[in-house]
């Protein structure tokens, strides 16, 4: 689909992509002569990571319609305008601008798509534009020549160095790993910055990379990389991209011959297990929530997801949407004035116990990233219906 992405509005929704959720409209009136807070969200609704896209940005509007519902921040309501980026950096700046310069935003809701949010780590600054998402690569969050945190950049999940920690620590410790191999995606940003820290961290802890191969995205055949990897004969593989890639890249390696352990990204949660069919024991993948057990914070949610999509698997990108929403709400309470960019700005810095669907976030105000956040370890029960936890894995604040 070309051209400028169009808008979608809540509470209003007109035109809205299949993402309202309860409550559909607020119970509370705005204030009168108060003004509503615009907030901007730019999400994958119709490219390659569109089903993940669109639980985002459902998310996102849960929230707000939550927020709303309970009489707004500081009883101002929420305007929501969401943005299409078609999991495209392009786009990603085409509706970033959109929504500053036409919709003249307050703040923004950025997509877990690292490639896209790179586009305007340095604009969000000039424009004073508040913006919190689930890029994971740490790029999006802190300038990699100075080591300092951009001003307006702020991440609501571990980034990519705390889970390629996560998965090291299960392969290793967990599993009793030795030797892996390292597959992914030279031009995705997330899978990079996944790869990379992984195999400083194994490699120091003893371990061998018995071998490193790269693709691209107009890539789909990789079977010259997988006779490699089962030439090399590692104990593990792991396989950091998006689900699409990570679909065909397993089905590959399986046909290559090899028959070891799978390590993956959390990419490879639901639908995954409905994209690829062959037998899923061995793999292993990150999962920021354990999407399954009914005492999990973010259970109720998922469900209301599951409901009203008609879905038998939970997309944890609906809490990622949610979560973000919280960690901004939160700072705008705080501010004298929400709309107010600095301030909410440095009010985000001093983030800390708002309680989200992934446990009570803290914002490292040196880093933009959250401290304290673990990540589960999932595998796939063997009849495809659920996600089994294999292991929790608390991440140090030194890896971030």
């Amino acid at each position: 689909v070309g051209g400028t992405p169009e808008a979608t509005t809540a509470p209003a929704q007109a035109e809205a992509p299949e993402t309202s959720g309860e409550p559909e409209t607020p119970t509370e009136a705005p204030a009168a002569n108060l003004s509503p807070i615009k907030l901007g969200n730019i999400q994958d609704l119709t490219g390659s990571a569109s089903e993940s896209g669109q639980a985002n940005a459902w998310g996102v509007e849960y929230a707000v319609n939550e927020i709303n519902a309970a009489g707004g921040i500081n009883g101002r309501q929420i305007e929501l305008i969401t943005l299409d980026c078609k999991n495209d950096a392009e786009e990603a700046l085409n509706a970033y601008r959109k929504l500053v310069d036409e919709h003249e935003i307050d703040a923004l809701i950025g997509p877990p798509l690292s490639n896209s949010a790179l586009t305007w780590v340095d604009l969000v600054t000039e424009d004073e534009i508040p913006c919190v998402g689930h890029f994971m690569d740490e790029r999006c969050t802190t300038n990699p020549d100075t080591g300092e945190a951009y001003p307006y950049m702020f991440l609501a999940e571990p980034g990519c160095r705390q889970q390629a920690f996560s998965l090291a620590e299960f392969g290793l410790v967990k599993l009793g790993l030795k030797s892996f191999a390292m597959v992914y995606n030279s031009q995705n940003a997330f899978a990079v910055t996944q790869a990379q820290p992984f195999v400083e961290y194994v490699k120091a802890k003893g371990a061998s990379v018995v071998a490193e191969e790269t693709f691209t995205w107009a890539d789909t055949d990789y079977s010259a990389q997988c006779i490699k990897v089962v030439n090399a004969n590692p104990e593990a593989v792991v396989i950091t991209d998006y689900a699409a890639q990570a679909k065909l890249l397993t089905q590959q390696l399986r046909d290559a011959g090899f028959t070891g352990v799978i390590l993956g990204a959390n990419t490879f949660g639901p639908p995954f297990q409905t994209m690829y069919e062959g037998d899923l024991k061995g793999i292993y993948f990150l999962q920021n929530y354990d999407s399954y057990s009914k005492t999990a914070e973010s259970y109720p949610l998922l469900q209301a997801y599951m409901a009203k999509f008609t879905k038998d698997y939970p997309v944890a990108n609906a809490c990622f949407g949610y979560d973000a929403v919280l960690v901004m709400a939160d700072a705008m309470r705080r501010a004298s004035d929400p709309t107010n960019g600095p301030e909410v700005r440095d009010l985000l810095e001093s983030v800390s116990g708002v309680a989200t669907t992934s446990g009570p976030v803290k914002i490292d105000p040196a880093s933009h990233r959250p401290t304290g956040i673990g990540m589960y370890i999932g595998e796939y029960s063997e009849d495809r219906s659920q996600v089994n936890i294999a292991a929790y894995i608390a991440v140090p604040e030194d890896a971030v």
